[in-house]
């Protein structure tokens, strides 16, 4: 009987210290580039989680994410993580903020340095993977789960109107000149704030010289469209004969901004969230009403 019995708690021992968490993973297959937002939508991730009775207790989340030849580039800090209690009566569901907590994981190498200067990891396909371990000792209570994601790059603005080294007629432009380019790729969580500046280049100067140091002529933000028409009303000055330029010169540029009107910036941009700027002339000379021909 004394060995019946034995049997009977060695066994019940062995399926608890067996049983295993059974998880199911769900995950965006293009989540926002930025991570900081995948703890704000709870589309983008959810860990379902049973377990049955007998193995009810604490858990943590090991998370890994990695490219797709398996090298680990990021990975959670157990030690800081959160520690869980499983449901014995049903399922216990976590977001992305539970599962990939962002101030407790650790990147390396470019993967680190992207993420410091843009929030963003460099556009390419990854896989995540995750799975419930005991908190104690990090031994794993199930399997892993494994999902790839792709993270797109982000197409700042293309400036169209005016385009490079247009020359606008000077009678037309005190009236209205319009400014039209194309929208942030892909399309944002939430709707983009174009922010537009227009700066004069003074004959000291180059372009890039006015757009760092200039107070601009035109500073407006526009929310969710990609045209603006702008009623500047100045008196455009001549240019001195022995000037380099033979027009009155002007650069502008795009800034997009976020929701919390933060720059929406690229893995390998400037931070800025700054489209490529482009120059124009004002011919004051043509009193036709009629835009130059190139």
């Amino acid at each position: 009987m004394q060995k019946i019995f034995a049997f009977i708690i060695t066994s019940f021992l062995f399926s608890v210290t067996t049983a295993q968490i059974n998880s199911n993973l769900i995950l965006a297959a293009q989540p926002p580039a930025q991570l900081s937002e995948w703890g704000n939508r709870r589309e983008v991730l959810t860990l379902i989680l049973s377990a049955p009775g007998a193995l009810s207790g604490q858990f943590k989340i090991k998370a890994e994410i990695k490219t797709l030849d398996g090298t680990v580039i990021g990975s959670a800090d157990l030690a800081k993580t959160t520690t869980f209690t499983s449901n014995p009566s049903g399922t216990t569901i976590l977001f992305a903020g539970d599962v990939v907590p962002l101030e407790y994981m650790m990147f390396s190498g470019k993967y680190k340095t992207s993420l410091q200067r843009t929030g963003k990891l460099p556009a390419d396909n990854y896989m995540l993977c995750v799975r419930p371990v005991r908190p104690a000792d990090y031994v794993p209570l199930g399997e892993e789960q494994c999902k790839t994601f792709y993270l797109a790059t982000t197409q700042l603005p293309i400036l169209m109107k005016p385009y490079n080294e247009e020359i606008l007629d000077a009678k037309i432009a005190q009236t209205a000149i319009t400014f039209r380019w194309t929208p942030v790729v892909p399309r944002q969580s939430s709707p983009v704030t174009y922010r537009i500046q227009v700066f004069e280049v003074l004959p000291t100067q180059n372009p890039v010289q006015a757009l760092r140091s200039n107070q601009p002529l035109l500073d407006k933000e526009i929310l969710a469209a990609t045209q603006f028409i702008w009623q500047p009303q100045l008196a455009f000055a001549p240019v001195d004969s022995n000037a380099t330029r033979k027009y009155p010169t002007f650069i502008w540029t795009i800034q997009s901004l976020d929701k919390d009107k933060k720059p929406i910036t690229q893995t390998d941009g400037n931070g800025e969230g700054r489209s490529e700027p482009l120059i124009f002339f004002i011919d004051i000379n043509k009193n036709n009403g009629r835009q130059k021909k190139n």
